[in-house]
């Protein structure tokens, strides 16, 4: 059973998006009714709402700096270049903000192409996102000034319980001097973890502009680096084909380095055996750092990313409790993430996905 012509128009109009269909040529076959209202709300020139018009040469007639964009896009859908086109942009009146975000999707009827293009409001997902970076700021902001001004009393605490162990080095007993190296080892902690919370602080406002980051090449200074701990473990990294992405390379150095130090760190009474592998998936790069260690309880797979959280106590294994929280949000400024699957006993494997460049 077809569906009829005013059907069809029925159901186009009662739909929220501003939808256009448009033939190879750009020509407009057809709007609904939010796409006849917003170019009327909008007073669009020239009036891209009534079938017969070339969306294209309107918008090449527009001086909107979004224009060339929305045409090449467009131009690349119909042309079969690509089958979808997406752009987020402005469209603010004098009373209001306004986001919208242009969705193109190529389709094909008798062997004919055409483009079906929406315009979806999109200002609340923006205004959101915008109150979230301005909430992350300031936190970013406190965060910094709290570690910051936090070191020179702990710099005072390590270098007055320094002093009293040399001045009064004959008058302690064993007990004086267990006192102090315990009141020491804490506040060497304590520097360790403000260090750590600076880092993470900085990950957005001091990182450097991205470039092209080839991480094979990181993995071999990585690599480099732990060489000597994987040997003292008698342990083993394999290292497969990586590619180039774009990003920062220091960010992404430290990523990788405190993946395969963790490996090592956790590895039980077994040499670690590490594999670092990446296959591409969806305009995405997957890379997943494997080993064979002693696992996470997967009811604990969301607490290990939280900042100073730690599974496992420091007598245990040493650390801050920093050092995956910081890998996550390395990963997140780079438009990734960082996931994990474990299982306790058998090892875990990190997904590192990061965008292709």
């Amino acid at each position: 059973m077809e569906i009829s012509e005013g059907l069809g128009s029925h159901v186009l109009d009662n739909l929220t998006p501003n939808i256009a269909v448009l033939d190879g040529e750009g020509t407009i076959l057809g709007t609904n009714e939010a796409w006849k209202s917003f170019a009327e709300e909008n007073e669009l020139q020239p009036p891209v709402d009534s079938v017969g018009d070339n969306y294209l040469e309107g918008c090449a007639d527009n001086d909107s700096r979004y224009a060339d964009r929305t045409v090449e896009g467009i131009r690349a859908v119909l042309e079969g270049e690509r089958e979808r086109f997406t752009l987020e942009y402005p469209c603010h009146s004098p009373d209001s903000e306004r986001w919208f975000q242009l969705r193109v999707k190529r389709t094909t009827y008798e062997g004919k192409p055409y483009a079906i293009v929406s315009h979806w409001n999109i200002t609340e997902r923006k205004l959101n996102e915008r109150r979230v970076e301005e909430s992350n700021e300031r936190l970013q902001q406190f965060a910094y000034a709290v570690s910051h001004d936090l070191q020179e009393p702990l710099r005072m605490i390590t270098s007055y319980l320094g002093l009293i162990e040399r001045r009064y080095e004959d008058e302690l007993d064993d007990d004086g001097r267990e006192f102090i190296e315990f009141a020491v080892d804490g506040a060497e902690r304590m520097r360790d973890m403000i260090e750590g919370l600076l880092e993470y602080s900085r990950v957005e406002t001091r990182g450097d502009p991205f470039a092209p980051v080839d991480l094979e090449t990181v993995l071999e200074e990585v690599s480099a680096d732990l060489q000597v701990a994987i040997d003292d473990e008698g342990g083993e990294l394999t290292v497969e084909s990586l590619p180039t992405i774009e990003g920062d390379r220091s960010q992404l150095r430290r990523l990788f380095q405190n993946l395969l130090e963790n490996a090592i760190k956790y590895s039980g009474e077994e040499p670690p055996r590490i594999r670092v592998e990446a296959e591409e998936s969806d305009g995405e790069w997957i890379v997943a750092v494997s080993d064979n260690g002693i696992g996470i309880d997967p009811e604990d797979q969301d607490r290990i990313f939280d900042v100073f959280d730690r599974l496992h106590s420091r007598e245990e294994y040493e650390g801050t409790g920093i050092g995956l929280a910081l890998c996550r949000r390395i990963a997140e400024r780079h438009g990734g993430t960082v996931e994990v699957e474990s299982e306790p006993g058998e090892g875990s494997t990190f997904f590192v996905t990061l965008p292709d460049a």
